[in-house]
């Protein structure tokens, strides 16, 4: 039987065609199977990118520097860094060609009941007048806490603390060591050749996965531009932060900074000698007020050094004052924080001298004392019209660099 030629044809193509067909077929499944390999193995770059982070969060992990963790052929490396007054966690995690990095802010947890105060003044009491206020749970030493009264002014309130009061509190919390060799090298230092310094622009930005920009100069230096990111500004004299100026997430230094009337905006301040925060400026969290006072300058002008924020003013962060180590006579009068009437710091304060508190705190003090000045007089350990409300801070705020507290995370960064 014959076959006709055009049978032959149709049906070498059908063959053809399922041959492609299957051909496809398998192809695509290859395909599909690769693809989920890799997708799979993507995936636990992240989670391993992922883990690194939550690694180096918890205290008991501790490491200096970095630290490589290996498991099932992912190796993830950990890095330890400081950005302005926060830790900086990068978590770099590794399979074969694939690579995954996570890089976080991170700063100490609150505990649970909230740390209102803590104060570590041993030879007088803790006096409250006027309309004081402290909500949370407070440390002080065995002296104590009263009521009292200031050029007839008396104490207004029902209860002294609103919340457990333990009467054992001694020296301050240590903060992070290695965050504070860090702080006084970022005051010492100088950008070298190595350094990628780069010019004022009217929008000047920087990824954190880049190395980090500087921006110099051995004048005073008057910002009004934007500046955005993996930044660091510093002046060997002064700077000033106008209204018009847009920061976000910068380290600005200089032995002198004044943050202008009406500023708004988040960033790292670090100084030596004074930060002043003019009135109606807002700092978003997560700002940093830092001063670590220059010890020779404190020697050769004996200069009373202070962070002071003005009225109406509101710092969503961390204000930080180190003192010298070489005390001056008069040095338990001294205003290392002024913290004006009116004024709102919602975070936490650390300060390892005297701070003067007319305004809100939701959060925590730590401080060596407290001074007043008011009515023409100096009241040492006395708070008038200041309120401390640990309760009123969110509880997932994340703020002092302390060396034995667990961390968690302020901000992914870009």
């Amino acid at each position: 039987m014959k076959i006709k030629a055009s049978a032959m044809q149709f049906a070498i193509l059908v063959s053809v065609i399922i041959a492609v067909l299957l051909g496809s077929f398998l192809t695509l499944s290859h395909t599909q199977r690769l693809f989920s390999t890799q997708s799979t193995v993507f995936l636990n770059t992240i989670d391993a990118a992922n883990f690194g982070i939550r690694y180096g969060l918890h205290s008991k992990n501790s490491f200096r520097d970095s630290i490589l963790l290996e498991s099932n052929l992912i190796n993830t490396t950990i890095k330890r860094k400081y950005w302005g007054g926060f830790t900086l966690l990068e978590s770099t995690a590794t399979v074969k060609s694939k690579a995954f990095k996570k890089m976080a802010l991170v700063g100490s947890e609150i505990p649970y009941p909230n740390t209102c105060l803590y104060i570590s003044e041993s030879k007088i009491p803790l006096v409250l007048v006027g309309n004081t206020k402290i909500e949370g749970t407070a440390y002080i030493s065995s002296r104590g806490i009263k009521s009292g009264s200031m050029a007839g002014h008396y104490f207004n309130g029902d209860e002294l603390v609103k919340g457990a009061v333990y009467y054992d509190a001694e020296n301050l919390p240590s903060l992070d060591k290695q965050w504070e060799v860090y702080i006084k090298h970022l005051i010492d230092y100088i950008p070298d050749l190595n350094d990628e310094v780069i010019p004022i622009q009217d929008e000047n930005s920087n990824s954190f996965f880049n190395d980090t920009n500087f921006i110099f100069d051995s004048d005073q230096l008057v910002l009004s531009e934007k500046f955005i990111g993996n930044i660091i500004i510093k002046s060997e004299k002064a700077i000033r932060i106008t209204s018009q100026a847009i920061l976000t997430d910068v380290t600005i230094i200089a032995p002198t900074i004044i943050i202008e009337n009406g500023f708004k905006g988040n960033a790292s301040f670090i100084a030596s000698e004074s930060l002043i925060v003019e009135e109606d400026v807002s700092l978003s969290y997560p700002s940093a007020l830092v001063v670590v006072q220059d010890e020779e300058y404190i020697a050769q002008d004996n200069k009373e050094i202070s962070i002071i924020i003005s009225k109406n003013t509101f710092i969503g962060g961390i204000v930080i004052s180190i003192p010298t180590i070489k005390k001056a006579q008069g040095t338990r009068s001294k205003v290392n924080i002024d913290i004006k009437s009116l004024a709102v710091i919602e975070g936490q304060i650390y300060c390892k001298g005297n701070t003067q508190l007319s305004g809100t705190v939701k959060g925590s003090v730590y401080t060596n004392r407290f001074v007043a000045k008011k009515f023409g007089s100096i009241y040492v350990n006395h708070i008038y019209n200041g309120a401390i409300l640990a309760n009123d801070l969110h509880p997932k705020f994340s703020g002092l660099p302390f060396r034995t507290s667990n961390n968690s995370i302020v901000k992914w960064l870009y």
